[in-house]
């Protein structure tokens, strides 16, 4: 057997054994899946049975392919990011709407796609998504996500800071009148920890509390393509991130003010940004989109991005509306 589906857990007794699935040496691909619930909330005794029930469900350690999805306890099991997910490629968690943390998928040594859709307890993701901290023994020799490619959050309402290291956590927390974070002196980066060495696409989506990305993303993430922001309400500026090689994609995202020093971008998509009034710093763009709704806020940077790419390039822009 290469595929599981598993519907319904709700209605699952927790038994003796954990060996439910562990045993299964073909699974390849495993769906966890809870009901809904309708109005109101989950009583106790059902929140600790589908918590423990999910305990005993160890997948085998050649699984690829694993998707949670409406899970509604408060806690993931302790297997998640140990050796039992050794050989997964791909993870969704969906809906799933109790946990306030993320599990620790940056000690995941094949993880390729992970996509985190509908965690609206989340107000925080720290390092406890690396699953390694500043003073843990394995610190310094750390590859955090070392395979990761896709990174996708959809759906994230009440989520406000985004870090990798605990000196950013507090920095993201100290911000000046602008609302962009104060970076403090100290370099977050100074360990020899590495982070999203083949990292190419990042997706987030419905994040409307947001205030800003990690200062690692897009500066130390030196494959990254394409980074797609949309309805980020609360995101002021996009900018140094020098790495970042190809296209950006921003939508919807309201409070957007400034988009500067994006040297390597060639492509920019732009809608649904009526406070866009900076775009500067990007030498290497030769594709530019905006909506409709883009044309007066954008009057008064286009010009100077063709003014700069005739300098740089001896020809003109492309600009599509």
């Amino acid at each position: 057997m290469r595929y599981l589906s598993l519907v319904k857990l709700e209605r699952a007794a927790h038994c003796s054994t954990n060996t439910v699935l562990i045993d299964k040496k073909h699974l390849k691909t495993l769906i966890l899946e809870w009901t809904k619930h309708g109005e109101g909330s989950y009583s106790e005794e059902n929140v600790s049975n589908v918590e423990k029930v999910f305990e005993q469900l160890i997948p085998p350690p050649n699984l690829e392919d694993l998707s949670i999805v409406r899970f509604f306890g408060q806690r993931y099991p302790t297997w998640f990011g140990t050796t039992c997910l050794s050989s997964l490629l791909y993870m969704k968690l969906i809906e799933v709407r109790s946990c306030v943390e993320l599990p620790p998928f940056g000690q995941l040594p094949n993880l390729k796609f992970l996509r985190i859709d509908g965690a609206h307890a989340v107000t925080k993701v720290g390092p406890e998504f690396v699953g390694c901290k500043k003073g843990d023994p394995v610190y310094n020799e750390l590859v955090a996500f070392p395979k990761l490619e896709c990174l996708i959050f959809k759906d994230m309402p009440n989520w406000e800071v985004w870090s990798f290291f605990e000196e950013e956590v507090v920095a993201a927390d100290v911000r000046g009148e602008d609302g962009v974070a104060e970076i403090l002196k100290e370099d977050t980066q100074s360990a020899r920890l590495q982070l999203l060495p083949h990292l190419l696409q990042v997706q987030l989506c419905g994040c409307p509390k947001l205030r800003d990305l990690p200062q690692q993303l897009g500066k130390d993430t030196a494959c990254l393509k394409e980074l797609s922001l949309r309805e980020l309400n609360n995101l002021k500026a996009m900018e140094d991130r020098p790495v970042l090689s190809e296209l950006l994609f921003i939508g919807n995202c309201e409070g957007l003010e400034r988009i500067c020093n994006l040297r390597q971008v060639t492509k920019l998509r732009v809608f649904g940004c009526p406070n866009l009034s900076h775009v500067e710093g990007l030498d290497s763009l030769q594709q530019l989109r905006l909506g409709k709704d883009m044309q007066e806020i954008s009057s008064r940077w286009v010009p100077g991005l063709q003014e700069q790419h005739r300098r740089l390039h001896g020809e003109d822009l492309d600009v599509y509306t």
